[in-house]
């Protein structure tokens, strides 16, 4: 007897099913919606997610490079996606951070503010002076003025560094991270790979930074084992993905640390500041 067997439709995009996923949206074919089907989905879904975070915390610290080489290969399914495994660490490093050390209070540093407001002050007997700019004096008059009541500001509040400083490290580094994965396409050039391939990498390398940051927060004595170890990891992370020499990789390392550094402070300097003449803009 031939019977054609008959193929249902996908309940959420109408296509013909063949199994038990869809293969144009992805769902699973669930006719019944019992609380059996509720609570396996939840399941599934939370410790699908917990497993798939260990093994990937798992390879992130102990396998340089791998998380980063696999997601190149296409082996995606037993690990977090980069964004996301970024996303999670960085705000556990922030969230711990923001417990364990709360920062220090920048009034303590006595600030003389109050008696020496911060100046633009031009020198006009110097030769160089010019006074034809008076379009410009208005705005930095503007500028200095709430910069200066922000200072107060930040102080009444009691701010401390973590608040106007380093809270903005993250905002930095989420800000640079397409411009480090540039610099890491440019010194690679040769190897003819897509730019997005060196934003993964560049995705892996800064959820590895936060995971030590987090670690050295809980365990502050370990802080001269972990740089080692953030130099060691970093320099096969590197080795290990783009295949280079010693001496070549060292090189590269070398100049983008240095093309790096200088941005992410000039970066957070900018934050701080413009955090700061907010703070006495919306006073």
């Amino acid at each position: 007897m031939n019977q054609t067997l008959e193929r249902k439709p996908c309940k959420n995009c109408n296509s013909k099913l063949v199994g038990l996923y869809c293969s144009e949206c992805g769902q699973k074919n669930s006719q019944l919606l019992s609380i059996k089907e509720i609570l396996k989905e939840f399941t599934d879904n939370v410790f699908s997610f917990d497993t798939r975070f260990f093994i990937t915390l798992k390879y992130l610290i102990t396998k340089p490079g791998l998380l980063t080489t696999e997601y190149w290969l296409g082996r995606r399914t037993k690990y977090l996606p980069p964004l996301r495994l970024y996303l999670v660490m960085s705000l556990m490093y922030f969230f711990i951070s923001s417990i364990i050390n709360p920062g220090t209070d920048i009034s303590l540093y006595k600030s003389d503010f109050r008696e020496k407001p911060f100046q633009f002050e031009l020198d006009k007997s110097s030769p160089k002076y010019d006074p034809s700019p008076e379009i410009v004096a208005p705005f930095v008059d503007f500028f200095k003025e709430n910069f200066n009541k922000g200072v107060m500001v930040a102080e009444k509040k009691e701010l401390t560094e973590h608040d106007l400083v380093w809270s903005n490290m993250p905002t930095a580094m989420f800000i640079l991270m397409p411009f480090m994965a540039f610099c890491v396409y440019l010194l690679n050039k040769k190897k003819r790979q897509l730019y997005s391939y060196h934003l993964i990498t560049v995705l892996h390398f800064h959820t590895f930074i936060f995971f030590i940051f987090t670690l050295e927060e809980i365990v502050p004595i370990i802080d001269i084992f972990t740089t080692f170890y953030l130099l060691y990891y970093i320099f096969f992370m590197f080795k290990n993905i783009y295949q280079d020499s010693w001496i070549w990789n060292s090189l590269k390392l070398t100049t983008l640390f240095v093309l790096y550094g200088i941005t992410v402070g000039i970066t957070i300097f900018s934050v701080t500041i413009g955090k700061v003449f907010l703070l006495g803009y919306n006073a």
